[in-house]
């Protein structure tokens, strides 16, 4: 082997390393940071949610928190429910599904309206389980930065 492409190789390893680990996906992704350390999953009678966390100091990061409102709905293993469900009659009506983050030192971001979008749990929500599911969300088109943007992710959530 040439002298030169044992250090090109050894680089090639280790950039190809570098952002391993839990991450969500989208067209977001070039925009945010998506890697995150843990998934946590909550429900009760109002909304269902999963969070995607790191830690920073003392506290932890909300990389990524995808929530349904679970107005006249019951919460079933293995079904997705539809993020973009309006829970009115009226184009502006709130949606069944929202989108935030919260990272210490930036502004908390509530993310534009879901065009579409869903987000499933596997198995039913119990304490100190952990959950397997997924979500996927497009954003609609407007003038926020992530409007018509994509995100999306497979998740293994504890429930605390």
């Amino acid at each position: 082997m040439s002298p030169r492409i044992l250090p090109a190789l050894i680089l090639t390893g280790l950039l190809s390393g570098c952002g391993e680990g839990p991450h969500l996906e989208g067209s977001v992704a070039p925009l945010l940071d998506l890697h995150y350390e843990k998934a946590e999953a909550t429900a009760d009678t109002a909304e269902a949610s999963v969070s995607f966390l790191t830690p920073q100091g003392e506290g932890e990061n909300t990389i990524l928190k995808v929530t349904a409102r679970l107005d006249k709905l019951v919460l079933t293993p293995g079904t997705e429910v539809d993020l973009s469900e309006l829970l009115g009659t009226e184009q502006d009506s709130p949606q069944r599904g929202s989108v935030a983050r919260a990272v210490q030192n930036e502004p908390h971001r509530d993310f534009p309206r879901i065009l579409r979008g869903g987000l499933t749990f596997d198995k039913a929500l119990a304490s100190g389980d952990t959950v397997p599911g997924s979500f996927h969300v497009t954003f609609v088109n407007g003038t926020d930065v992530y409007s018509g943007r994509t995100l999306f992710g497979r998740f293994e959530a504890t429930v605390p």
